[in-house]
């Protein structure tokens, strides 16, 4: 609810601040093209017992995995709305999405089982690793404190900084899952099983946090001004719980594979950094 309200919040500011402080003011009203380049970097262990079917001929087993998830840098859009009361001072309305993929790699999957045939065996396998995969969707929504200095005839220099809203959910892989199967058939003891690589979803999340920026503007023609920004974005980060996405390939039921992994949370962190270059027009 709050995350709804802050944008309708920051508009009711925008119209209240002229009319408050008694000075003339104009618009701008502009959208543009950011590169971005994301804070997310977790880690995430997955280590269990793989489950062993019949009990009967179960000893122990153990499987260990560890995964890191990289936010990789991507392109986005921003959209924003400026008030200026006067010449230098004035506030700024600021909305962000990107979509940034997830990289990063993981170490080998070792699983281990221990069982009861005709003698106690062990079994060993391991697989190699693989590269991570995934996305993370970030909206983030700001209210600023805006300030400018003019340098030249066609050319100012803005700094901004306030409050910001972060919303943002995402999905990585791979968190591996193995199974054994052990059947008798004519005096031959068969060990099977199956390992089914996963991805798993975490969010949707809503952080606050600040952002602050510098921008350099040139006025291409009267009413319309190309603008080039640099822009932090901060927000303290939270673990999020992952739950497996559905998937045709897996057969067993997803609750019971999420409590034999006892899976678990990554750290999420929503900040970032970007260049932007956006179109201003002025009213």
């Amino acid at each position: 609810m709050r995350r709804k309200l802050f944008p309708a919040l920051c508009l009711s500011l925008l119209a209240a601040a002229p009319a408050a402080l008694g000075a003339d003011f104009r618009f701008e009203l502009g959208f543009g093209w950011t590169l971005v380049g994301p804070s997310l970097n977790a880690r995430y262990v997955n280590r269990y017992r793989p489950p062993f079917d019949p009990p009967a001929n179960y000893i122990a087993s153990s499987a260990e995995q560890r995964v890191t998830f990289k936010g990789r840098t991507t392109y986005g859009l921003n959209g924003f709305l400026n008030v200026l009361f006067a010449e230098n001072i004035g506030l700024q309305v600021l909305a962000d999405y990107h979509r940034p993929g997830i990289g990063g790699s993981s170490a080998p999957y070792t699983v281990t089982a221990q069982f009861q045939a005709f003698q106690p065996e062990t079994r060993v396998t391991e697989f190699g690793a693989l590269d991570s995969s995934g996305s993370l969707s970030e909206t983030t929504f700001s209210l600023n404190a805006l300030a400018r200095f003019r340098v030249a005839d066609n050319l100012s220099i803005s700094a901004s900084a306030g409050p910001s809203v972060f919303h943002f959910e995402g999905r990585a892989g791979y968190i591996d899952y193995t199974f054994y199967d052990l059947s008798y058939e004519a005096g031959v003891y068969t060990l099977r099983g199956g390992t089914y690589h996963m991805v798993a979803d975490f969010g949707p999340q809503t952080k606050y946090g600040l952002n602050a920026g510098v921008e350099a503007a040139y006025a291409a023609a009267r009413n319309i001004i190309l603008a080039f920004d640099l822009r932090w974005y901060g927000a303290a980060g939270s673990d999020q719980q992952l739950r497996l996405a559905e998937d045709d390939l897996i057969t067993q039921a997803l609750d019971q594979i999420e409590a034999a992994l006892g899976l678990g949370t990554i750290r999420v962190n929503p900040s970032y950094i970007r260049a932007g270059l956006a179109l201003r027009f002025v009213f």
